[in-house]
């Protein structure tokens, strides 16, 4: 029917050849499941397709080299050489402008490091030149299964070494590519000894199981495995690593850029806390924001330090309600004083003090500079830390050393209640609608002249005197150092929205903390900003982020209604200690890495700093997350639905395709039915187009009985003769072909019976 065979040696055929080699198709699916570990999530497909083009150039040097040794190995050589060098400049670009090292961004957690596209370059080059290498060696030239299993878990190994979950898709990729290289390499592959005369029915049969296997693997009930790295970790220390490293597993540094709130699934345990309700434990507080890095930088006021001298074991570290106090006594003394500020008739004696709870805290992990201090904190009653403590104007305790494992700090703090009275929240709003500085100006004076004249040492108004004092110094450093918001006009408009109509402070502050709640934004840990994003698009764009994007955008909102607010970072202190790893801590709650939390303080006139929670996830309870073991058998089921209905389509597909062809040949000319007729008969009893249509007929009759010699003359007269055919030939050519179609297909289940029964 036709003079030559189509010749299969072309550019395409050799393109589709070595394309879908199965171990190049296997180490792309290997270097795709390791390069989407280093957050470039946006070019997993780039690098997909550089390892498929790539891995290809490199497989054919390797066949190259197996018949050139000298020449092949030179080749070899050179071209690792080419590799490493371009891996190193890649690495040296990547460092200009970047605070750490390759060899400090490799072995440090990358949720907690910044994306660096150069240091992820060099990474892939490494990467690809071994694992190209070492799959190809060990199964084209040397099959070792062991050594197969090895490489199989080095992606496994990546996200291991950071608790890290791989995508499912990926597990199930190399579960699937690892099965059919193993089945090909031991039962496909040729040799001297064995060839494999069927492979394409020995292929599909490998497939479908590698599909099953699959599917059934991840639908099978898996026991719950909780993760304890606790003696891994408890061997890092921070000479060993940087400071970024450590930021993730509980030492925070002098900027913050939301890094160790992402993605860590790390559960060592870093304190215990005994207390009556779940605490933000605060750790640093930062007052500079930086739009151009979206980072949180350290100010005067953080840095300050209250005393330079050795901090007593026990000392007071907040009043609750003292301020409020304070202010109200002054106006009872001076009428003049409560008349201007709109205080008259009000006394101190009414103002409820919150209730006042202990919490006490259990060091767990080393080498942490700061101490966690409980949220509306009074005192520290007690501590064994023999270490030299300072304390910030801010709030926190540190020290120049690091405070060891062993320590124990015991707490006073109020309970969040003070705002719930309706007297307290009356004198608040009053206070934040007058001129606050000369009201505490004023109300300082009045106190400093009563005590002065009083002749008595009345030591309630000497140190309400102080209190005040101390207060207008510190309010004015608020002023200067924390009513930054950059400038934003978007920041400040939509601040301004927020709280129109609201006249005091803290309404003002819980209306921005509420604004998230009512504005379609999402709590995401796995989303990834990219480069140049920061508090503006997370408000006006894409809503989309962990407590250091809430909690940042609180504050410079806050900063932009005229209150006083700081960026907080520590932890939250809501884990239930239900498995105590020492029996000697009385605690019920554990804190790791997984609780560290960002978090706004704001500044209430009257009252002092006040911890809100804007963020969602914190605020009110999360989805419960599917565990991996849920995901596989998740997806575990909807690839065995898949297969199942492939099977289907497969089983289904002969005979409606054939029913399919008989109705479209009904509908066409009686020549062109006899043309598609032989062209589909020697398809499916797969006879070369080099063959005649009377020597197609004939192998038919020799395959399965079936006459088609009728066919083979119309199909020539149509041809070859120019004759017209009428509807009576047609019904014919549809009747043998019928019947040539029924033939095969009886002739392949007794094939397929004999097989089953041989087996």
């Amino acid at each position: 029917m036709h003079e030559t065979e189509k010749k299969t040696t072309g550019v395409k055929f050799l393109l589709v050849r070595y394309l879908c080699d199965p171990v190049l198709i296997y180490t792309v699916i290997v270097m795709t499941s390791i390069m989407y570990h280093y957050r470039d999530t946006m070019l997993t497909v780039a690098y997909a397709l550089a390892s498929l083009m790539i891995g290809a150039l490199i497989f054919r040097l390797f066949d190259f080299m197996m018949s050139h040794k000298v020449i092949g190995t030179a080749a070899y050589i050179g071209l690792l050489y080419v590799f490493i060098q371009t891996a190193v400049l890649c690495a040296e670009k990547g460092a200009e402008d970047y605070p750490i090292s390759f060899g400090v961004w490799f072995i440090t957690p990358q949720a907690v490091v910044d994306f660096n596209s150069w240091y992820t370059v060099s990474m892939f080059l490494l990467f690809m030149m071994f694992m190209s290498s070492v799959i190809y060696y060990f199964t084209r030239v040397r099959y070792r299964i062991f050594m197969g299993f090895l490489i199989f878990i080095i992606p496994f190994a990546v996200y291991g070494k950071e608790a890290e979950k791989m995508p499912i898709a990926f597990i199930i990729l190399m579960a699937v590519g690892y099965i059919m290289l193993l089945v090909y390499f031991r039962q496909l592959k040729d040799s001297d000894t064995v060839v494999v005369k069927v492979k394409k029915e020995t292929w599909q049969s490998a497939g479908i199981y590698a599909l099953l296997f699959a599917a059934i693997a991840a639908v099978v009930p898996k026991p719950q495995v909780e993760t304890d790295r606790t003696f891994i970790e408890s061997l890092i220390s921070a000479e060993q690593f940087t400071d970024r490293l450590m930021a993730m597993l509980g030492n925070f540094r002098d900027e913050s850029s939301g890094g160790q709130y992402r993605d860590v699934d790390n559960n060592t345990p870093l304190y215990y806390v005994k207390a009556d309700e779940e605490l933000h434990l605060k750790m640093r507080t930062s007052s500079n924001y930086h739009y151009d890095d979206d980072n949180w930088y350290e100010g005067d006021v953080d840095e300050t330090t209250e005393k330079d001298e050795e901090v007593e074991v026990s000392f007071e570290l907040g009043q609750a309600g003292e301020l409020t106090k304070a202010v109200l006594t002054a106006a009872e003394l001076d009428g003049d004083f409560a008349e201007e500020y709109g205080l008259s008739g009000y006394s101190p004696e009414n103002v409820v003090t919150p209730g006042k709870k202990r919490a006490e805290i259990y060091s767990a992990y080393r080498y942490s500079q700061f101490a966690p201090v409980p949220q509306f904190v009074k005192s520290l009653i007690w501590t064994s830390s023999k270490e030299i403590m300072k304390m910030s104007k801010t709030g926190f305790i540190y020290s120049d050393k690091y405070f060891p494992a062993s320590d124990v700090w015991v707490y006073d703090y109020y309970e969040n209640t003070f705002f719930a009275n309706s007297f307290n929240k009356e004198i608040i709003d009053i206070i934040s609608q007058s001129d606050y500085a000369h009201l505490l100006w004023d109300a300082e004076h009045i106190l400093k002249s009563t005590y002065r004249d009083s002749g008595e040492n009345n030591e309630v108004i000497g140190r309400y005197a102080d209190v005040l004092s101390q207060e207008y110094d510190e309010y004015t450093d608020y002023c200067r150092d924390l009513l930054d918001y950059g400038d934003s006009s978007k920041i400040y408009d939509l601040a301004q929205e927020i709280t129109q109509g609201l006249d005091s402070d803290y309404d003002k502050a819980k209306a921005i903390e509420q604004y998230f709640f009512a504005n379609d934004f999402v709590y995401d840990l796995k989303y990834v900003k990219s480069r140049g994003e920061n508090v503006e698009n997370f408000l006006f764009n894409t809503k989309r982020g962990v407590c250091y994007e809430y909690a940042t955008a609180m504050v410079l909102l806050s900063r932009a209604a005229g209150i006083p607010a700081r960026y907080c970072e520590g932890y939250l202190a809501s884990q239930p200690n239900e498995d105590p790893k020492d029996p000697k801590i009385d605690a019920n709650y554990v804190v790791t890495p997984q609780q560290a939390h960002g978090y706004p303080e704001l500044y209430i006139e009257g009252f002092g700093w006040v911890t809100f929670e804007p963020t969602i996830a914190a605020a009110e309870q999360q989805e419960e997350k599917i565990s991996l073991s849920q995901m596989l058998m998740i997806a575990g089921i909807m690839l065995f639905v898949f297969i199942v209905l492939i099977f289907a389509a497969i089983k289904a597909y002969p005979p409606i395709s054939h029913k399919f062809f008989i109705f479209k040949c009904r509908k066409k000319k009686t020549e062109d039915v006899a043309k598609e007729v032989m062209y589909r008969l020697c398809r499916l009893y797969r006879i070369s187009g080099v063959n005649t249509s009377h020597q197609a007929a004939e192998k038919i009759i020799n395959i399965s009985g079936s006459d088609i010699t009728v066919l083979a003359d119309l199909f020539d007269a149509a041809v070859y003769g120019n004759s017209a055919l009428d509807s009576q030939d047609k019904e014919i050519i549809i009747n043998v072909y019928t019947s040539a179609y029924e033939a095969f297909m009886e002739i392949k289940k007794k094939k397929k019976k004999r097989r089953i029964t041989t087996a």
